[in-house]
This record gives structure tokens, sequence and C-alpha cells, in this order.
């Protein structure tokens, strides 16, 4: 029975993915805009965050049946309480999945554009992606500064991602394995 109430739960959550990110920027904005958080970091973190954990509930859960119950069963026995559990057992055991799920919610936030744009206006607060496509709203692109700011742009995902690629291919796997 708690097999099929966590298969649900994963399918509602998932179904979240149906519904395009841009068919929910207008009443974000005003959801943001009513409790005054519009021009804010609060706000695009909110959405990020809100377009990332589906993802991040689906490879956390397949990931997770994939760890043997009997480790749980023998820390007990050993006599570690439940956050001796989780500190030195299912957190190890969990670090390919929570390189894949930051990895993708940090290339997600990078790369967000819509709700950026719509909640952070003043050019302070101004995100990368939204500022290169401030170059494209001039008379005369300046394309050399684009092709400079673009290369800047694109590094540090490129960093990140060398940095942790065999725990991220471990935890893309792993958590569409079932066992």
């Amino acid at each position: 029975w708690s097999s099929d109430v966590c298969s649900s739960d994963l399918n509602a959550a998932l179904m979240t993915y149906v519904i395009p990110a841009s068919f929910l920027a207008i009443p974000f904005y005003r959801i943001m805009q009513i409790y005054g958080l519009t021009n804010h970091l609060w706000a695009v973190i909110a959405a990020i965050t809100t377009f990332a954990t589906p993802y991040a509930i689906f490879i956390f859960s397949q990931y997770g049946k994939s760890i043997p119950m009997e480790l749980d069963e023998s820390a007990r026995i050993d006599g570690a309480n439940p956050l001796q559990i989780y500190l030195y057992v299912y957190l190890p055991l969990m670090a390919p999945a929570l390189v894949a799920v930051g990895t993708y919610a940090l290339l997600l936030a990078w790369n967000e554009y819509l709700y950026n744009f719509l909640m952070l206006s003043t050019p302070d607060s101004m995100t990368v992606a939204v500022a290169l496509a401030q170059f494209l709203n001039s008379d005369e692109s300046p394309w050399n500064l684009m092709m400079a700011t673009a290369i800047v742009y694109a590094l540090p995902p490129m960093m990140i991602y060398y940095m942790f690629r065999r725990n991220m291919a471990a935890g893309l796997t792993m958590g569409g394995v079932k066992g």
C-alpha cells in the first residue's frame, strides 16, 4: 500500500511539468507583487525552487529505493541514532544524486531568463542572462562585448560539470534503475 501512495505522490510531482513555466509567469509575478517581492532576489529563488523540486523528488525517491534496507537495520543494531544513520549512511550514499540534482538546479537557475526578466528590473539586480539580452536592445549590437560576456557566462556551468561529471553520471543513471 505504501508503495502505491509513494508512486502516486511521485506522479503528482512529475505532473507539474505538464504546465509550462511560461504559462505561470504572470500569476507568479502577480503573487510576488501582492507580497511586495518584485525586484527582490527571493522572488526568483522561489520560482527556481518551485520548478526544480519535482525533478529532485523524482531523482531522490528513485535513488533512495536503490539503497538496501539492511544498511539501515545494521546501523540501528550497532546503536546509531536516526541522525547518525542519516549523516553516516544515507548522506554519503546519496552523494551522486545530490550532485545530479544540484547541477540540474544550478543550470536551471543559471539559464533562467523569463522570471529573472520579470522579477528583477533594476540594473543592479539584473542577472547575466538578462544583461546579455540588453545588448540586443540597443540600436547597434556590440557583438564583441556580447561574445565576451557569453563566454564568461558559459564558463562556470562548464567548470562545475567537469568537476562533478563522474558523480553526476552515477546519480542520473542510478536514479532511473528499478531494483
